[in-house]
C-alpha cells in the first residue's frame, strides 16, 4: 500500500470528505482512472513536445492520483468488517494499485524531459507518428475566451479532456460549461489545432 507523506495531501480534508461520506470508493475509482488517462496523454506529448511545464503538471496530478490511492485504502478499510469483506474489497485495491503503477511508470518515462535526456530515435519515431497530441492552457483574467461554452472555445477542431477549477478536476466536462479565469484545461487533438487553440487563450 502507498504511503503519502503529509506535505502531499491535505489530510484533515482526506479525513473530512471520508467521515461526510462525500466520495465512495466507485467515484475515487473513476477519478483515479480519469486522472490517469490524462496524465498518458500529457506524458506522450511531452516527450514530443520536450516542455517542461507540461511534466511539472503531470507531475502534479501524479500527486493527486496518490492521493485518490490514499483515500480509496482508508475507505477500504473503514468499510472492511469481516475475513469475507477483506477479501471482496482486494480486487479494489489491486485496480487502484494497478493505476497508480501505470501513473508511476509514466513518470519515469517523462524523466528524460526533466533532466534533458534524449529520447531514444526509436520511441520518439514512434510518437511522431501519433495522429494526437495533449496539451494544457491556463485561461488568463483578461482572455478572450472567458465567458464562452467549451464547444464555443474548441470550434470541434479539439477536445477537451480535463478542466481544473478551484482546484478541483471536472474529467470530459460538458460541451456547455463556461470558462472562467484561473481555469486550466486540458487539451486533445491534432498538434497545429492544439497549438491554435492555446493561442487563442
Amino acid at each position: 500500500m502507498v504511503t503519502i507523506p503529509k506535505s502531499e495531501y491535505k489530510s484533515e480534508k482526506i479525513l473530512e470528505d471520508i467521515l461526510e461520506k462525500d466520495k465512495n470508493v466507485v467515484d475515487l475509482i473513476v477519478e483515479m482512472k480519469n486522472m490517469v488517462n490524462l496524465a498518458i496523454a500529457l506524458g506522450f506529448s511531452a516527450l514530443i513536445i520536450k516542455d517542461k511545464k507540461i511534466v511539472d503538471k503531470i507531475h502534479e496530478l501524479e500527486e493527486e492520483i496518490d492521493v485518490r490511492q490514499y483515500e480509496i485504502e482508508a475507505e477500504c478499510m473503514l468499510a472492511t468488517k469481516t475475513p469475507k469483506d477483506a477479501l471482496e474489497l482486494t480486487s479494489v485495491l489491486r485496480l487502484s494499485s494497478a493505476m497508480e503503477d501505470i501513473s508511476n511508470a509514466i513518470k519515469e518515462l517523462i524523466d528524460s524531459v526533466s533532466r534533458g535526456i534524449p529520447i531514444h530515435p526509436t520511441i520518439l519515431r514512434g510518437l511522431k507518428d501519433s495522429v494526437e497530441v495533449a496539451d494544457y492552457v491556463e485561461v488568463k483574467k483578461r482572455s478572450k475566451v472567458v465567458g464562452k461554452t467549451l464547444a464555443e472555445f474548441t470550434d470541434g477542431k479539439v477536445s477537451v479532456l480535463g478542466l481544473k477549477r478551484n482546484e478541483k478536476w471536472s474529467y470530459l466536462p460538458d460541451k456547455n460549461d463556461v470558462i472562467s479565469p484561473g481555469d486550466v484545461l486540458i487539451l486533445s487533438g491534432r498538434k497545429r489545432s492544439v497549438e491554435s487553440a492555446k493561442k487563442r487563450v
